[in-house]
């Protein structure tokens, strides 16, 4: 009879001792005089779920960019471009677009982006594109003939920031782009000729 009261005491024991361990500490100050002052701390535990005992976690960050950036050529060499790319911020925490970089790809290279008459001294199957882009109504960023890889961006420029996906109607920015390229011998379709790297990163302080 003695064990098994021992055996419920250790066991109530443990148990409380358990539930001490995952409780988060908090302490008392006592004001002993009248008119007397104490300081509490408010003391900040970031989370993966948002509460006490959660483990260590700074805020997740989500953005999605367009998965494409269409462009189409007629046999006049005028371009079409998408009007419904963005880039939308899914965090809770505010995110800029911190660089833009493009480089051509699949043999195509870079050039100047201008009027499409730039390119009619060009050989067919030059296999050159001219870019342009603005983000969030920023300032228009383009390419030139200095190399086949080119940061559009290097800092953030008005346009590139985003609020968190709280406030659903600053969360997002259009992404506007336009291009030229050279003429073709033969039908393209789908086919990528370059590519845009968008580096995005939290809208700190620093």
């Amino acid at each position: 009879m003695k064990n098994n009261t021992m055996k419920k005491i250790l066991s109530v024991v443990l148990a409380l001792t358990a539930v001490l361990c995952m409780a988060v500490p908090t302490f008392a100050a006592n004001i002993t005089t009248n008119g007397g002052n104490g300081t509490t701390p408010v003391n900040l535990y970031s989370t993966d779920d948002g509460t006490l005992d959660g483990d260590p976690a700074a805020t997740a960050l989500s953005v999605t960019i367009p998965t494409a950036l269409p462009v189409a050529v007629g046999i006049d060499g005028n371009t079409t471009t998408a009007t419904n790319c963005k880039i939308t911020n899914n965090s809770f925490g505010a995110v800029r677009v911190k660089s833009a970089t493009m480089s051509g790809a699949n043999g195509w290279t870079l050039t100047a982006f201008g009027d499409k008459s730039t390119l009619a001294s060009e050989k067919v199957d030059s296999n050159k594109i001219g870019f342009a882009m603005s983000i969030g109504g920023g300032n228009q960023v383009r390419t030139d003939a200095s190399g086949n890889t080119q940061a559009l961006l290097s800092a953030p420029i008005t346009g590139c920031y985003m609020s968190g996906v709280g406030d659903m109607t600053r969360n997002s920015v259009s992404v506007l782009y336009d291009a030229i390229v050279t003429p073709v011998s033969v039908a393209v379709t789908n086919s990528t000729v370059a590519n845009v790297v968008f580096v995005v990163e939290f809208d700190t302080v620093a």
